[in-house]
This record gives C-alpha cells, sequence and structure tokens, in this order.
C-alpha cells in the first residue's frame, strides 16, 4: 500500500510540476500577445513606435516556427482615435504600461522556468511613451 501511494504522490507532484510549466509558458505568451497587441492598438498615439520596440517578440515567434501574432483592438482604436490627442495619447500610454508591466512579470517568472529548449525571453527596451504623466506635450 505504501509503494502506490509514493507512486501515486511522485505522479501527482510531476504532473503538478508539467502544469506549472505549462501554465509558466501560456502566462508568457499571453502577456506578448496582449504587448504587442497594445503596441499595435496604439502605435499611431504616441511618441516611437511601439511596434519597432517590440519587435523581439516577432523574433521569439519566428525562432519557435510559430505565426507572429498581429493583432489590434480595432475598437479601441477606433475609439481612442476620436479623443483629442493628449488624452489619447495618455490612456495609450497607461494601457501600453500595465502591458509592459504584466509582461515584464510573465518573462521573469518563464525565465526562471521555461523548457531548455525554448528561447529566452525577449529583452524589450521600453520608452516612456510621454515625456510628461498627463502626456501635455501633444
Amino acid at each position: 500500500m505504501r509503494g502506490f501511494l509514493s507512486l501515486t504522490l511522485a505522479i501527482s507532484l510531476g504532473a503538478s510540476a508539467a502544469y506549472a510549466e505549462t501554465n509558466t509558458v501560456e502566462d508568457f505568451v499571453r502577456a506578448m500577445v496582449e504587448l504587442k497587441r497594445a503596441g499595435a492598438t496604439c502605435e499611431t498615439f504616441v511618441q516611437g513606435s511601439p511596434l519597432t520596440v517590440m519587435s523581439g517578440i516577432d523574433a521569439y515567434f519566428l525562432a519557435l516556427k510559430q505565426p507572429v501574432p498581429n493583432s489590434i483592438d480595432q475598437r479601441a482604436k477606433d475609439s481612442i482615435g476620436k479623443l483629442i490627442k493628449q488624452h489619447a495619447a495618455y490612456i495609450c500610454s497607461t494601457k501600453l504600461v500595465k502591458a509592459q508591466n504584466n509582461y515584464i512579470r510573465a518573462a521573469a517568472t518563464y525565465m526562471e522556468s521555461k523548457p531548455a529548449e525554448w528561447p529566452d525571453a525577449p529583452w524589450i527596451d521600453f520608452p516612456q511613451w510621454c515625456q510628461d504623466p498627463a502626456c501635455a506635450e501633444y
């Protein structure tokens, strides 16, 4: 009976570790896709080019021979586009910083437990999207 319990426990722990590794990778990929989506949505509303800054994400997907995510939240883009430039820049800056923070957390966790054959998390040097906290320069 003890052998059966040990085997069951070992299988459970192994499955749990594999499940945690899968969740880490999925969380990281989701964070990258959301960051790219925020960048594509806000490309025309902030200084610099979010998509250019995030080109490492494209390389990551290409290294895995996967399609590069290129989605835009068209509804949000259309809504943001109706605002005055300063407000549009502020909303996009906030949206990008939130996506960046999620990406940074997910990338750190991913790097601690990623499968050995998977590429490293892309390093992204995030700029300050607005020079002023309220994006007054727009």
